[in-house]
């Protein structure tokens, strides 16, 4: 796969950054707050307000209380992000900021992929099973636990949408079920036009335990992958196979692979690369699958 080069003049993003995302309904900003691992992404406060033009105070755009916190996909997005997003200005992260802010992490599904139990984390928790086993557990959230900034990661493109429809932690489930809702229609849609399904790009994720396979198996299928887990025959890792239809370019494909490699690397596991038919990739990433053995 070939990437193109980054922009001229852009950087990779340093703790205090501001960067700037252009939305189809105004200017959006978050402030790059931590790094805690490579892997995990970049935790950004998520600042309040869509403007229609760029704001002339950054300090004072930056003092509010954020909205939330979110790990993003940061340095592939401003490199890839074709003039979606961008850095435009660095300023101190509030006293009230500076700290790893306590997170919700989900703990287990049912059938339909909705939450049942949630963890309580700190962000700059390494995800390991210790970790986990320790945080405390609830099946329902207080109207306060509903507030607290949800663990998980987001690529650029994804995060573009959220901010455009207004996502906040409180409105979680109700963007959930609206997506469902309206994935359901595609389907029908889909199934009474009589098209038949092409095969779309499998990707390989390797995980030790089972339960943790299932979980993160549960959120590819919240990204809309269809999502197979079983026992792998080459070792004792659980693997899980998504498929989804291919990106259609190759920045989408380059940060599609750092979302998945993230992913894996927060249960103790791996990417192993992605598969897919040629005539799925006319214009695409690269010719033919691409799977590391």
């Amino acid at each position: 796969m070939v990437m193109k080069p980054r922009k001229s003049g852009a950087r990779a993003a340093n703790i205090g950054d501001i960067i700037e995302f252009k939305t189809p309904v105004g200017l959006a900003y978050v402030q790059y707050t931590h790094q805690f691992s490579p892997k995990q992404g970049e935790l950004a406060r998520v600042l309040p307000g869509l403007y229609a033009s760029r704001p002339l105070d950054f300090a004072k755009l930056a003092r509010p209380k954020e909205l939330y916190f979110v790990f993003l996909i940061l340095n592939r997005g401003l490199r890839t992000g074709a003039g979606q997003m961008e850095i435009v200005s660095n300023q101190a992260v509030p006293e009230c900021a500076t700290a790893p802010p306590l997170m919700r992490h989900t703990a287990s599904f049912d059938q339909f992929g909705r939450t049942t139990r949630w963890r309580f984390i700190s962000a700059g928790c390494g995800l390991t099973l210790p970790e986990l086993q320790r945080a405390p557990l609830t099946f329902e959230l207080t109207p306060e636990q509903k507030k607290l900034s949800i663990h998980q990661i987001r690529p650029a493109a994804a995060m573009l949408k959220e901010l455009a429809r207004g996502w906040t932690p409180e409105r979680a489930e109700e963007f959930w079920l609206k997506d469902q809702a309206e994935a359901a229609v595609r389907e029908k849609e889909k199934a009474a036009s009589g098209a038949a399904s092409e095969k779309g790009m499998q990707h390989y994720l390797y995980i030790p335990r089972k339960a943790d396979a299932e979980e993160a198996g549960e959120l590819l299928r919240r990204r809309g992958f269809s999502v197979e887990v079983r026992e792998s025959r080459a070792d004792e890792n659980w693997l899980i196979l998504a498929t989804n239809a291919p990106p259609k370019s190759g920045e989408q494909m380059g940060e599609l692979r750092d979302e998945l490699e993230s992913l894996a690397a927060q249960f103790g596991g791996e990417y192993d690369g992605w598969e897919a038919p040629l005539d799925s990739l006319a214009g695409g990433p690269g010719k033919g699958g691409q799977r590391a053995n």
